[in-house]
């Protein structure tokens, strides 16, 4: 598998992870932190969600293991975060209506610009 295949699959396993824990939570409502230990089965177990959200991150990590294996920190790193900011506002807004300006469209076109000019 390609190097490059593998690290877009980790950032969307690592989008996927966010989109379905705000999926499940969106159903959980709002956890009180101090309960959050106490209340952890009821939060975990009950929503179909929450554990795609987890899954999605350990496989995301375990990938992002193997890509670490193959390429540079300094590439990899950057790269994910970076277009995984832009994913996350993307569905964010597609998938849960959050509000998206102008001001987003600038932001994202200045952290890919960033990427470009940091892979260089």
């Amino acid at each position: 598998m390609s190097q490059w295949v593998m690290i877009f699959a980790a950032i969307l396993l690592n989008v996927g992870g966010h989109v379905f824990l705000k999926a499940g939570m969106n159903k959980t409502g709002a956890i009180n932190p101090l309960l959050l230990i106490s209340d952890f089965k009821k939060v975990f177990f009950t929503s179909p969600f929450v554990l795609l959200g987890i899954f999605s991150y350990v496989a995301s990590v375990a990938l992002y293991m193997v890509v670490l294996s193959r390429t540079y920190l300094s590439f990899a790193y950057p790269l994910m975060m970076s277009t995984g900011y832009v994913l996350i506002v993307i569905f964010s807004w597609q998938v849960f209506r959050e509000p998206f300006s102008f001001y987003k469209w600038i932001g994202m076109g200045l952290i890919l610009v960033g990427v470009v000019l940091i892979g260089k």
